[in-house]
């Protein structure tokens, strides 16, 4: 099998062929030579620390002859890298593509062993973006294509719930369609938000696609737990309402390689080409680090329309592990650890798709869109602030949540002690009852006394035996009162107050107080 080259080589031999100097000597040479190149493309950049050299290193093809001459360039080809400032080229500050900042571009596996590798979009060395340039209604700007005579046209990626804010750019060949959409999803406290574009070439299958980040996770609850876990009700595949998909880590490529068939779900005559295994690719894509980061690449072949294309998909895996800390709620607790969420996925996910054949042979063009991405410093500061708020949010929740069960934990230890009283009321009842000589069934003769058993029973019913003037006997009252009166005509009240009277509430008649029956 023919072995593919290495697209980080491709990406790398296009984006620069040879580098800035650093010696103090020739830095003093290209600062002179390089000032109105710098202005003109730098001007968002704060200067020290060797950003402006890395910006016009970014800029390479469209520094002036003197810049260039200054830097060990080559002469510009007038007819197809115009100069800044010159027709065809964009002198707006920002206006040309910046470095990437968290699109992954590298070579990947397939899920089968193979010998052939996938070449990925590579980054050139740390470089800071100047600023975007404010959105226009002005025709997007164009810039010189990495191959000859092709044009690339600047797209404006925008945030349309946000007053349509430039959430980012990106540069694709100048009669590409393109379209981007931007979701906020504010209930979603893990993905809150989904990105993702894709630009097609009219003319043939050649595309770009950018994929929105993939977030699953799994919860491990101890044996003792499992039980009360609402978890074990999820399957392989579920959304959750974070945001996340339910489902068990994989390995990067068999990950990778899942993804692929869910994206590519009915392509015909599908077939695995080349695999590779990336492990610094968030690193040379100076992408902020994950736990974990593992760069891979998949390399495709199917057929589109009837005819066979290949596509190269390239991804950033991540995967995390964290387990709860000791929770003590009362008499309710849980050790350290009960509870283990792993989180894993990929983010700057993104394929490249060209006619078979031609993959390889455009790679630099690919190249140059992906470091063309460009996310405003300004969007970043905003969907911060989005996600800050998510998070306090529902941080206050989660401790309106605990404080509702340290209440509830109050009220049931206030129950049960109560019922310990009314337990210990009860045995000392019991213990009265059999100290009594047994059963007393005098009660059931005229002028029999009441006996322990009838007080029991009182106290079972919820009712106090008191004697009633009115007929010479005695009457059942209830217990939730301690003082009971009654105006002889079988009228009764009752009342835990001690200064109460019938009379003093605005009874009418003449009211006695009522004695307990012996």
């Amino acid at each position: 099998m023919r072995i593919l080259r290495v697209l980080l080589v491709v990406c790398a031999a296009t984006a620069a062929q040879s580098a800035l100097a650093d010696d103090q000597s020739k830095l003093a040479a290209i600062r002179a030579a390089c000032a109105d190149d710098a202005q003109k493309l730098c001007a968002g950049v704060q200067p020290g620390g060797g950003r402006i050299v890395a910006c016009l290193k970014e800029h390479k093809e469209q520094l002036s002859n003197g810049c260039r001459q200054a830097a060990g360039l080559p002469p510009l080809n007038p007819s197809s890298s115009p100069a800044p400032g010159a027709p065809g080229a964009s002198s707006a500050p920002g206006a040309s593509p910046a470095p990437a900042t968290n699109v992954s571009g590298a070579a990947a596996s397939s899920p089968a062993p193979s010998s052939s590798s996938v070449a990925a979009p590579g980054v050139s060395p740390a470089n800071s973006p100047a600023k975007p340039a404010p959105a226009t209604n002005a025709a997007p700007a164009t810039v010189a294509s990495p191959t000859a005579g092709e044009k690339f046209v600047e797209q404006v990626i925008a945030d349309t719930e946000h007053g349509g804010m430039r959430a980012a750019t990106i540069h694709v060949p100048e009669k590409w369609r393109f379209e981007s959409k931007i979701e906020w999803h504010y209930d979603r406290i893990e993905v809150p938000l989904i990105f993702s574009s894709q630009a097609e070439n009219p003319d043939n299958a050649e595309a770009y696609f950018q994929y929105p980040l993939l977030r699953a996770e799994i919860v491990d609850v101890a044996p003792q737990y499992r039980q009360y876990a609402s978890t074990n009700k999820n399957k392989p595949g579920d959304h959750l309402p974070t945001g996340a998909i339910w489902a068990a880590p994989m390995p990067p490529m068999q990950a990778l390689a899942k993804f692929i068939q869910l994206t590519r779900p009915n392509a015909a005559n599908f077939k695995w080409i080349g695999q590779q295994d990336l492990p610094d690719l968030a690193k040379a894509l100076k992408m902020d680090p994950w736990p974990n980061d593992h760069g891979v690449a998949i390399k495709v072949g199917y057929d589109l329309n009837g005819q066979p294309v290949e596509e190269a998909f390239f991804g950033v895996y991540y995967i995390s592990k964290q387990g709860t800390d000791a929770v003590s709620l009362g008499q309710l607790s849980m050790a350290a650890g009960s509870l283990q969420q792993t989180n894993w996925g990929f983010r700057a996910l993104q394929s490249m798709r060209a006619p078979a054949g031609t993959l390889d042979k455009r790679m630099p063009m690919f190249c140059f869109v992906a470091k063309s991405f460009y996310v405003n410093p300004e969007w970043v500061r905003l969907s911060k602030a989005i996600n800050d708020k998510m998070m306090a949010d529902y941080n206050q929740k989660m401790k309106q949540g605990w404080d509702q069960l340290r209440a509830a934990q109050a009220i049931m230890e206030q129950t049960m002690k109560q019922q310990a009283a009314f337990q210990a009321n009860f045995d000392k009842q019991e213990e009265a009852f059999r100290n009594s000589g047994g059963v007393d069934d005098s009660f059931l003769r005229d002028g029999g006394a009441r006996s322990a058993s009838d007080h029991f029973d009182d106290l079972i019913r919820g009712v106090d035996t008191v004697n009633d003037p009115s007929t010479g006997g005695t009457t059942q009252l209830s217990n939730l009162g301690q003082y009971h009166f009654t105006d002889g005509f079988g009228n009764y009240r009752t009342s835990d107050d001690p200064n109460y009277t019938p009379e003093k509430a605005g009874e009418v008649g003449s009211w006695t107080q009522m004695s307990a029956a012996p």
